[in-house]
């Protein structure tokens, strides 16, 4: 039976219908008011009556509309071929560490819930349904809670990718409207300085300087490891942030906002003055002649020193957390702070950092500066 409904994004009115096996939903130029249902409705049932008698020419009541010619496997194509198609046409402008990210949600997650299924035939009640059970189980992997950011993740992946069939298959997107779980800013704790000098004091000699640097300028763990000597001004003290490396492939920062100049502090610049009279690569920390890995140095390093110091085992992602507050702290100004951190607004610093807000007077990151200065660690290292 040929129906009329509305398109709740665009309060367009469209004809919901089945011909030949095949289910059709063809979008009108007409807004939703009365005298247009009228129309549409007159439309729906000439549609309906000419099915019946088997005389309905669809080219000739919808010309050059784009489905026409799409056969029933088309419109019923399975999630699993369409993600993956999606995947294949999408993936050409993303960095690799986001497409082994990707490539993983949907082999463990998405493919194994709605791979079979039609995705013209994926509900709303589907989605919020599946939702629920993420939130309610333990990770199989992990053998923990799924955490709200990271349910939002896979929903946002499956958002995207049925977003993409409405518009292509021309049905309603069933995401429309479901608003992603509430997310609580985790409580930074970041290493006191007196912390961060027992760190550096006990990881290997060979490391001290790696973790100076990655204390004192909050480079991401890609940036750091990613970090040419090409982009490391010693004279300027200036380090020119463009690159990273992730799992042993080098490749563009996590976002074209995360480019950027990183000021040096006297720690920082007479860090890379040593480290650059004992190198002969093209990276600045390596190991056996290559970048240095994440997983090495967090669990042959990072970890390692901070349970023989009975510190709280966080990720190396606190030296980052540390690097903000501690600027903030000395009262360095905000949007120095979010420009060395490369945020693309402040508004990420004040939600993860507003307690340690000082003072909003300074630019420059000199307060920092004799903040270190002035700490046990300018005669320690």
């Amino acid at each position: 039976m040929a129906s009329v409904n509305v398109r709740k994004e665009t309060n367009r009115l469209y004809i919901d219908f089945r011909y030949q096996g095949v289910r059709y939903r063809k979008q009108t130029r007409l807004s939703d008011n009365k005298t247009n249902r009228q129309v549409v409705s007159s439309l729906a049932e000439r549609i309906e009556a000419e099915i019946l008698l088997d005389v309905f020419d669809l080219d000739k009541t919808f010309p050059n509309s784009r489905d026409n010619k799409r056969n029933a496997v088309d419109l019923g194509a399975k999630f699993t071929c369409f993600a993956k198609q999606w995947v294949a046409e999408n993936s050409v402008g993303w960095r690799a560490s986001y497409r082994k990210t990707v490539d993983y949600l949907l082999e463990t997650k998405l493919l194994t819930e709605f791979g079979e299924k039609e995705v013209m035939k994926i509900t709303r009640e589907d989605i919020l349904g599946y939702r629920a059970s993420l939130c309610s189980v333990n990770d199989s992997v992990n053998q923990k809670q799924l955490s709200p950011r990271y349910v939002n993740r896979i929903i946002g992946l499956l958002s995207s990718i049925l977003r993409e069939a409405s518009i292509r298959f021309d049905f309603s997107d069933p995401t429309v409207h479901i608003k992603p779980l509430k997310v609580r800013n985790a409580i930074v704790k970041p290493f006191t300085l007196e912390q961060i000098k027992l760190i550096i004091d006990e990881v290997p000699a060979c490391f001290k300087d790696y973790f100076i640097v990655r204390f004192f300028t909050g480079l991401r763990t890609g940036e750091i490891h990613g970090l040419r000597w090409e982009n490391v001004d010693i004279e300027k003290r200036q380090i020119t942030v463009c690159e990273s490396v992730i799992d042993g492939v080098r490749e563009m920062t996590k976002s074209a906002g995360s480019d950027r100049i990183v000021q040096m502090s006297d720690l920082v610049h007479q860090a890379f003055v040593r480290l650059q009279s004992s190198s002969d690569n093209d990276y600045v920390f390596t190991r056996n002649g290559r970048p240095l890995s994440q997983s090495y140095v967090t669990q042959s390093v990072w970890y390692p020193a901070l349970k023989r110091l009975n510190l709280p085992l966080r990720r190396p992602y606190e030296c980052r957390h540390a690097a903000a507050s501690h600027w903030l702290s000395a009262g360095e100004n905000y949007a120095w702070v979010s420009q060395q951190l490369g945020h693309s607004n402040s508004q990420v610093l004040f939600s993860v950092y507003s307690n340690f807000i000082k003072d909003l007077t300074r630019n420059d990151g000199s307060a920092v500066n004799k903040m270190l200065n002035e700490s046990a660690l300018a005669n320690a290292v």
